[in-house]
């Protein structure tokens, strides 16, 4: 048994935020039940190499969860949704501040129907504030942070964009994951939910660092490029001949270990000098640029010197770790790997259960689970008040 085996979480939300924050609770066990639109549903599913009519993204956060299809413009769709969360146990929804107020399923109204239940607000500024409405997605986020501006040196022009969405999967999916398990934990002892408001900005505003302890401490924030760490020789990245390295020598161990492995043993004392800086730098540039990927491994190997190559996407699949730890998996339903969740439980990873929905595949089957008759039913089928109940995909080709 998992460890949220037998908690309902109903999912209004769409795209990474929200999504991945349920997945994480799909994967703990928890029956995950994807209330979808009847128009473009979550549009996840356009994002991405199309693998058996559904985009690769969807099958990573969407996995292991149902769908059904509900109209919740209509009041008949609202009454059933409320059924709905009388069964369940969380109600996410990643709409912008208001729009759930406004439906008549604020979160006053859902738990004063059921008052366990434990109700997610995930947007990207939070539920107040004068930016509470602003549009926005991961890269406006990190801007807003001030993480973007300091990924990048004084002389190295505009910030680049972010290819993993961390606003997303931290301010939206890990940090509202957390809270929902610690206000499911309150419910049982209690009885009593509660209301969570998360945002993507804030999982990085709020995220510590040096720069902004230094900050709140009444120091001035120091330029790009030359924080503690930053412009050190001993934490930077530098080009191989075949690709780069990143150095994180910190701890004075480390990067007496380092400067041995190099040849470079004068340098031990230049750690923190000042004075000697850019000598540090520029020397271990030089002697980086004269090595492959494998020299260099091979120097470093059995030594502590927290020197990591830098991998692609695809080099950090295929690397003996990521095969060994069982970073991927094939999926249970189409032809391709997903993602592993990224926790081992008592020595192993959660088992895969069900592949990702189609749109309003599960509609029937969860009105049944609510005690829905089969003629009110068919009658909100043929009203349009809930649709879909997509028919089942042909099994995948063998691998």
């Amino acid at each position: 048994m998992l460890p949220l085996s037998g908690v309902r979480v109903l999912d209004l939300t769409r795209l990474i935020p929200g999504n991945y924050c349920t997945w994480l609770l799909a994967a703990l066990g928890a029956d995950v039940i994807k209330v979808e639109d009847s128009g473009a549903g979550d549009y996840m599913r356009t994002l991405g190499v199309q693998v058996d009519g559904q985009g690769a993204p969807h099958h990573l956060v969407n996995r292991g969860k149902r769908s059904i299809v509900v109209d919740l413009k209509a009041e008949r769709g609202r009454e059933v949704f409320l059924s709905l969360a009388e069964t369940a146990d969380v109600v996410v929804d990643s709409f912008r501040p208001g729009v759930m107020a406004r439906l008549g399923l604020g979160e006053d109204v859902l738990r004063a129907r059921k008052p366990s239940l434990v109700v997610v607000s995930i947007s990207a500024f939070g539920a107040d504030g004068p930016l509470s409405r602003t549009v926005a997605h991961d890269l406006n986020a990190t801007a807003y942070s001030g993480f973007l501006e300091r990924l990048v040196g004084p002389d190295d022009g505009l910030p680049q964009a972010l290819t993993a969405p961390l606003a997303d999967v931290i301010g939206g999916g890990l940090i509202p994951a957390l809270g929902i398990v610690a206000l499911l934990r309150r419910a049982q002892v209690t009885g009593r939910g509660g209301w969570l408001d998360a945002s993507l900005a804030e999982g990085f505003s709020l995220m510590p660092s040096v720069q902004l302890a230094d900050l709140l401490a009444g120091a001035p924030l120091t330029p790009r490029g030359v924080d503690e760490f930053d412009g050190r020789a001993f934490y930077r990245a530098y080009h191989l001949r075949d690709g780069m390295v990143v150095v994180g020598a910190v701890e004075p161990p480390f990067w007496r270990n380092l400067c041995e492995a190099l040849g470079l043993e004068d340098l031990a004392e230049a750690q923190w000098d000042d004075a000697r800086r850019d000598e540090a730098v520029e020397r271990l540039r030089g002697r980086f640029a004269e090595l492959t990927k494998a020299e260099l491994r091979a120097l470093v190997h059995g030594r502590d010197t927290c020197v990591t190559v830098v991998n692609t996407y695809a080099d950090m699949l295929a690397d003996e770790h990521a095969r060994e730890r069982d970073l991927t998996r094939p999926a249970v339903d189409v032809p391709m790997r997903v993602l592993a969740p990224p926790f081992v439980i008592d020595g192993r990873r959660p088992p895969e259960t069900t592949g990702a929905p189609r749109q309003g595949e599960h509609t029937r089957e969860v009105l049944a689970e609510a005690g829905l008759g089969d003629t009110l039913v068919a009658e909100l089928f043929r009203t349009g008040v809930v649709g879909r109940d997509a028919v089942s995909p042909a099994p995948p080709p063998p691998r």
